[in-house]
């Protein structure tokens, strides 16, 4: 039988710094399961708060998740009583123990029979337990990349939100330095007013601009507000509690290869790995519901307590009897035996056919991600090298044209906008960019192939 959990399978961010690689399937004992699942359960056990500090990281926000997340939790927890089942479900069923009083003592030759006891053990037809202990293991496993998958989930919820708090705070500061640069040409109209250089309605027209960039400042940082708000609900932590705007973020600018984006996700996917594993148990499942048409043994031994023959000299006086017995159980009812079979058939078919529609479904999911991933890749690129630079061109020569008098105030104001405009667009294409990076782990569940420079 092959689990998914070996000596490097063990999910650290929660045995110890809940900072993880993706597990590695690998053989392990039951034993070695329990461990696991143990060390899982002493972090969780553990009331110590998580501390952020006052310049959180990424990981430090995807450590805090990991340790505080209900939902993970519950996964974990409904993992743990999976491999809890697989611990007994192969196991013989408890023997009966019967006592029998006799109110009357039954005479026989030998002496009166006062009491019997009887031992019973009920052992399944060849192959039952081994087919009902594989249904229970593949439901563990089935149960473990659910628990992978609802981390990988978390992650990217964690990664999202702290992203777009990220782009929210460029977005800020880019706005602040575009109402001072605003100002700055406030003034110098202004100034070329007063000296009748330039009209009054070039002085309207930047206040006008810097009114706008002022409204825009403000809705921005009020909208600091509902975004903490995501990133700290994704840590379940309090409403009180104040999360800094992320000052960096890093992101590899590196082209995906779609066809080897594809090939992780079917391999290592873990909701299609619950799903194969799902197919696994229904087929065990099988295999259990034709045991049921053998017969079950029942092995006996009875022990009666014989007093004393009243008549004596009797051979054997009070010598008391010791029985073994054998019982074949009848599977006669072929309407319901049957009727079990076909209900384990049905249900194999419905968990492979779950597995073929989560396959197209994630095979549709991976071509949009990669396509958005690649057109956030190609526009900041655009944005970096090409058209932001450009348009910082062009206010300089806007302006330097407006100060020699050689071109309209309007055209230096568009041109900050654009370049604004630009700016911003720059951004957000990081921002996505790192946003789907991230969703295309979660489907691999590890990090993503590249394709060369």
């Amino acid at each position: 039988m092959v689990l998914l959990l070996a000596g490097a399978a063990i999910p650290s961010f929660l045995a110890a710094s809940f900072l993880t690689t993706s597990p590695v399937a690998a053989t392990a004992s039951s034993g070695h399961l329990d461990a696991v699942a143990d060390s899982i359960a002493r972090a969780y056990d553990d009331e110590s708060a998580p501390a952020l500090g006052d310049s959180p990281t990424l990981d430090d926000y995807l450590r805090v998740a990991s340790l505080r997340s209900p939902a993970l939790r519950s996964a974990f927890y409904r993992w743990k009583s999976a491999v809890e089942n697989a611990g007994y479900a192969g196991a013989l069923p408890d023997p009966t123990f019967n006592y029998s009083y006799f109110v009357e003592s039954v005479e026989t030759r030998v002496g009166p029979q006062n009491q019997r006891f009887a031992l019973r053990q009920m052992i399944p037809w060849f192959g039952t337990l081994g087919a009902r202990k594989h249904r229970s293991l593949e439901k563990s496993n089935a149960a473990w990349e659910a628990f992978q998958s609802e981390r990988l989930k978390l992650h990217y919820r964690v990664k999202t939100a702290y992203y777009d708090y990220y782009y929210l705070g460029r977005e800020i500061a880019i706005t602040r330095e575009n109402f001072q640069l605003v100002g700055f040409w406030e003034s110098v109209a202004r100034t070329k007013y007063r000296v009748a250089l330039a009209g009054h309605p070039d002085v309207i027209k930047a206040q006008v601009e810097l009114g706008k960039l002022e409204d825009r400042l403000r809705t921005l940082e009020e909208q600091k507000k509902p975004t903490a708000a995501r990133l700290r609900t994704a840590l379940d932590l309090a409403d009180d509690r104040d999360l800094p705007v992320p000052g960096a973020m890093s992101v590899a600018e590196v082209t995906v290869d779609r066809d080897s984006v594809l090939a992780e996700t079917y391999a290592n996917n873990p909701d299609l790995k619950a799903l194969v594993h799902a197919i696994e148990s229904e087929r065990a499942g099988t295999r259990l519901a034709g045991k049921a048409s053998w017969p079950r043994l029942t092995l006996g031994i009875n022990y009666v307590d014989t007093g004393p023959a009243t008549m004596p000299g009797v051979p054997d006086s009070g010598k008391d009897p010791l029985m073994l017995s054998v019982g074949v159980s009848l599977p006669i009812w072929f309407g319901a035996n049957g009727a079990r079979k076909r209900e384990a058939e049905a249900r194999l078919r419905l968990s492979q056919s779950n597995y073929d529609d989560a396959r197209n479904r994630v095979a549709e999911y991976v071509e949009r991600v990669v396509f958005e991933y690649s057109d956030a890749l190609r526009k900041t690129r655009l944005y970096r090298d090409g058209l932001v630079p450009k348009a910082e061109q062009s206010l300089n020569a806007n302006y330097t044209a407006y100060q020699a008098g050689e071109t309209d105030f309007l055209n230096v104001l568009d041109a900050q906008r654009q370049l604004l405009e630009f700016q911003l667009l720059l951004e957000r294409s990081r921002s996505n960019l790192a946003i789907r990076r991230a969703e295309l782990e979660m489907l691999t569940g590890r990090g993503i192939s590249v394709t060369k420079e």
